[in-house]
Formats: structure tokens, sequence, C-alpha cells
């Protein structure tokens, strides 16, 4: 037992050049990952899902990694009280006003809603900040929102 330490020592120091790679990578699930609530209770959408659906570390067969891939998915509150969930959409990260934001386009009935979001520190609280442009797909007019959801 008193050997114990330096085997998995030894293991762990050969692993690393036995493993491929790709074995070893560390995928980070981005801080917009996760179901988070509106903290505005007459605000559409009523919940955002964000999940991380492939990771940009992996490396298949040896070919190159590819760019980490998100889905976006937001759930609205229905007059009876239940939930409508939208189509799963994907979401890519882009630069805006010097920072990076997860974007993706959610259709929606008569609009697209151009979903900005990116997690921050506010009041000592990680909070999502949510800025949509509601694109009128018919003589409507277009419109913007802003909300701030929590986990």
């Amino acid at each position: 037992m008193a050997h114990a330490p330096g085997l998995a020592f030894a293991f762990l120091t050969a692993a690393a050049f036995v493993l491929p790679h790709s074995a070893l990578a560390q995928c980070a699930a981005p801080a917009e990952d996760g179901r988070w609530r509106n903290l505005d209770n007459g605000g559409e959408p009523f919940f955002i899902d964000v999940k991380m659906i492939g990771c940009g570390d992996e490396s298949l067969n040896g070919a190159l990694p590819q760019a980490s891939h998100f889905s976006m998915r937001a759930w609205v509150k229905q007059s009876g009280g239940q939930f409508y969930k939208g189509p799963t959409v994907n979401a890519t990260y882009r630069p805006w006003n010097r920072t990076k934001w997860l974007y993706a386009r959610i259709p929606g009935g008569g609009y697209v809603d151009n979903v900005w979001l990116q997690a921050v520190q506010r009041d000592g609280k990680r909070e999502l900040h949510v800025l949509i442009k509601h694109e009128s797909l018919d003589s409507k007019p277009s419109s913007t929102s802003e909300y701030w959801f929590v986990h």
C-alpha cells in the first residue's frame, strides 16, 4: 500500500504518452449553458435552454478539431398557462460590442427572433443578458426586446 501513490503517478505519466491527445482534452460547457428563466414574468420567452452539442476539442480519426456546437430553444407561456417549446436551433458565438455573444435565429409565428445572449455577473450573481430583434416576416413592424434571465 505504501507504493500506491507512486504507482498512480507512474500510470498517469504513462497515460499522457500512450493515450491519444483527444482523450486528455477538456471540454468546458459555456457560461450560457443550461435552462434560464426570464426575470420579467410577463416577458417572452419565459425560458431559454442552451446546450453544448459538440465539443471543439474532439479530434475524430485524426481530423483537425472543429468549432464547438451549441443549440438554443425558447419556451413561451401560452394564455392557458401551459408552456410551448419552440424549435431547437443551432447557435454560434459572434462578436458584438467588443465581447462574445451566443447568437441564434429562432422562427416563430410571423417573426424570426434574432437572439443574442451573454452570461454576465450582475449584482454579484450570474445572469443572462438577452437582446432580441423580432424580425417581421410580413407587414407587421419589427421590434426589439431586452431581458435578464437567471438559472
